[in-house]
């Protein structure tokens, strides 16, 4: 059964395709017209999601959990999306040709259904991009590939003045403010995505930005996936990082999947948390 998951919970003992296993479950939101926030992380058995890369500054995915099938279901979420969450560090480690990928979703024509989905869905087809800075440190011509997609720059009242005119300039970035330091307070953020209607959208950022959607009361779900693994390490990412939370953000579970395909040896847990 490769190309099945085992349901855990809620309804324990079904199988279920691995393929589409989350492209059905963002269909019914809240009735408040408020966007919902997502977001999707995989990690070991030991909390970790990135490690030091050789030859690279950057951290990276670790080989050890990547895999196919994980990234399948990371694309169904970004198939859903009407607006994607990144951060100015995606686009430095862009230009230093560091980033893993471009933003989803993504055109492999392993991708094609996925593509397709989105336009028969009355959806564009490509997200839009809200990138979180504080430094405002993006390399300009690290945007000119998503000029076919609306940018926004969501940053403080306190940010640089002069960084803002510069990427707000011929059109380049819509900026949002959120907050009045000079880092991003996320408590009012789906307020302010309100007006553009976006109703779906996935942070796919890294932990800092993880830490900022929950501390700001703005996460709404949590897809994390689990390799069946222990990696070490004394350098590393987990997928929140930040002061820490208090009181602690509670994240019921929803429903929880096991494959046993991948990666090869451990296999994985799929989980859903949400409010």
């Amino acid at each position: 059964m490769a190309d099945t998951v085992y349901e855990l919970y809620p309804h324990p003992g079904r199988h279920h395709p691995l393929k589409n296993l989350y492209l059905d479950q963002l269909r019914t939101l809240p009735t408040d017209n408020l966007p919902f926030i997502y977001s999707n992380f995989i990690a070991s058995l030991d909390g970790r999601i990135a490690l030091p890369a050789k030859g690279r500054r950057s951290h990276q995915v670790p080989p050890a959990i990547a895999n196919d099938r994980d990234w399948r279901l990371f694309q169904e979420l970004a198939a859903q999306a009407d607006l994607l969450i990144t951060s100015g560090r995606y686009f430095r480690q862009s230009a230093a040709t560091e980033s893993q990928s471009e933003l989803p979703l993504g055109k492999a024509r392993e991708f094609d259904d996925l593509r397709a989905w989105r336009i028969e869905q009355g959806l564009r087809p490509q997200p839009d991009i809200a990138v979180f800075s504080a430094s405002l440190d993006i390399p300009l011509e690290t945007l000119d590939h998503y000029r076919g997609r609306r940018l926004f720059l969501i940053t403080g009242r306190q940010a640089d003045a002069d960084k803002l005119r510069t990427l707000s300039a011929a059109g380049r970035m819509q900026v949002i403010h959120c907050g009045d330091q000079r880092e991003v307070d996320a408590s009012t953020l789906k307020q302010q995505l309100q007006p553009y209607g976006y109703r779906r959208v996935y942070a796919i950022a890294g932990p800092s930005v993880l830490h900022t959607l929950v501390s700001g009361q703005a996460l709404d779900r949590l897809y994390h996936s689990t390799a069946h693994c222990l990696l070490g390490g004394k350098e590393f990412d987990t997928f929140v990082w930040g002061e820490q939370l208090q009181p602690a953000f509670a994240m019921p579970l929803r429903a929880m999947y096991l494959d046993s395909s991948s990666p090869p040896g451990c296999g994985q847990t799929l989980a859903v948390y949400g409010r």
